[in-house]
């Protein structure tokens, strides 16, 4: 599990993306906030039922950046 804030900086496919997540309180799952540069801020959260981590559905951003981010904070796990 990630700390409750990290600085993101990675490489996606020759686009580098640049930002922070920090985690934040949720009574039903681990959840996440991220905030990267040229983006609409968006959630990232670990849905306990399904052990699957989920995006929020408007999110513009390529899904192996999610994917990225996800690795990040936790051991990889199913997308949704």
């Amino acid at each position: 599990m990630l700390e409750n804030y990290s600085t993101l900086q990675f490489i996606v496919r020759g686009k580098i993306f640049k930002g922070f997540c920090m985690r934040i309180q949720d009574d039903f799952h681990e959840t996440y906030a991220v905030v990267l540069d040229g983006y609409h801020s968006f959630c990232i959260w670990l849905d306990n039922k399904t052990e699957k981590w989920c995006a929020s559905k408007n999110v513009a951003i390529d899904p192996d950046a999610i994917d990225e981010i996800i690795n990040r904070i936790s051991i990889p796990q199913t997308s949704c």
